[in-house]
């Protein structure tokens, strides 16, 4: 208001001074259409800057050297060790947000005082790995893991495991195709297991975790070795491998039994 009345006051004063002589009524029209071609000038230079300059999908957020691109978020997977403890995820998550990065979905691996906790976010083209890596870090994660993800594995684990058994009862797909897809993992071999080696009564050797391989007993005799580069198989992810393994076991049991009866 103080603004206003200053400026009316200010108009009217000028307006009073000039406004008796043809002269001053002059003036204040070549004022006018100045400051209306000033302003015209104005807002024509704003727009065209507005135009050429690349929309930021962090407001306020600066990055230096960075251009921002036209093309939508990316996927990414991004495994971290946490303190298994009240709170552990909230800086982790709120420095997920203060980078605009929109959790999808979370994946939680219990082990023993740490949990290892995969998210599947939506992260916005100006941002990388190293960006990702950063957030970890300065949140205290610990082994950050971070890769492209594809919009399949954003379906929860238990749909897509009975997703894999129902395409192991009919028959549509393989054990070995079922364990890549459930653990990640990058390579399935079926080895025959060594003479002297420990059986588990399946015809296999014993069920085995180590680090990023893990061992199986296979239908038929022999042995599931999975195997992933650079990431650790949690006991989580042992857990749901051996359980399907079971399934594809039993399958070819009752398959074994129904060939024996039919002869």
């Amino acid at each position: 208001m103080g603004t206003l009345l200053f400026a009316a006051g200010a108009a009217h004063l000028l307006v009073v001074s000039l406004g008796h002589s043809d002269s001053g009524v002059r003036t204040l029209i070549v004022l006018g259409v100045v400051l209306l071609v000033f302003s015209a000038l104005h807002r024509w230079r704003r727009h065209r800057r507005s135009r050429r300059r690349p929309p930021s999908p962090l407001p306020g957020t600066a990055f230096p050297g960075r251009s921002a691109s036209p093309v939508e978020d990316r996927l990414w997977s991004v495994r971290v060790t946490v303190a298994d403890v009240p709170g552990g995820l909230a800086a982790l998550t709120g420095r997920f947000a203060a980078l605009g990065v929109d959790i999808r979905l979370m994946q939680v691996h219990p082990d023993g005082t740490d949990a290892v906790d995969e998210f599947f976010v939506s992260v916005p083209p100006v941002l990388d790995e190293a960006d990702l890596r950063r957030a970890v870090r300065d949140a205290g994660g610990r082994h950050a893991v971070v890769r492209t993800a594809d919009v399949h594995e954003l379906s929860d684990t238990t749909s897509r495991t009975l997703a894999m058994v129902d395409a192991l009862v009919t028959g549509a797909t393989t054990l070995e195709r079922c364990l890549l897809a459930l653990a990640a993992a990058h390579d399935v071999r079926r080895v025959e297991v060594p003479e002297g080696v420990g059986g588990d009564g399946h015809g296999g050797a014993r069920e085995e975790l180590s680090g990023t391989a893990m061992a199986l007993p296979a239908p038929g005799g022999g042995v599931l070795a999975v195997h992933r580069a650079g990431v650790p198989f949690t006991p989580v992810e042992f857990a749901r491998c051996r359980a399907l393994a079971q399934v594809a076991r039993s399958l070819e049991e009752r398959s074994l039994e129904g060939r024996s009866y039919d002869r």
